[in-house]
């Protein structure tokens, strides 16, 4: 082979490392900032609840984002709704091995995630 091919597969390969970084540093950094939201958010919940309200914001989360349709915002008012669907939470994070939804597992990666950036960013305060 002629230098100028490997010249130009290492330019190749060089600019896809590269380009691989920066993806993960920007990807990283938006999912610490909805961590950051979320934390605020969960404030305002009960202590009792707060465990499965994240697991439920989490699931809305990744359920918007695979949705083509926006996300009704009207479960959220009904309080009948949102307790069943906390209770549906819980028993959740109690027993993962029930969960066979796709979404539903990458909300669990979600929320071990959060609970992980949580632990680091009070281990560091």
């Amino acid at each position: 082979m002629d230098s100028t091919v490997w010249i130009i597969i290492g330019i190749i390969l060089v600019g896809a490392i590269v380009g691989g970084v920066f993806y993960y540093r920007k990807r990283s950094k938006e999912m610490f900032q909805m961590f950051e939201q979320m934390q605020e958010h969960v404030k305002q919940v009960p202590n009792q609840k707060r465990q499965s309200f994240t697991l439920l914001m989490f699931r809305e989360s990744v359920r918007a984002s695979k949705s083509k349709t926006p996300v009704s915002q009207s479960r959220f008012n009904d309080p009948k709704i949102l307790d069943a669907q906390l209770v549906q939470m819980s028993s959740i994070l109690k027993d993962r091995s029930k969960v066979t939804d796709k979404q539903m597992k990458q909300a669990l990666q979600m929320y071990d995630s959060y609970i992980a950036w949580q632990k680091k960013k009070n281990k560091t305060s």
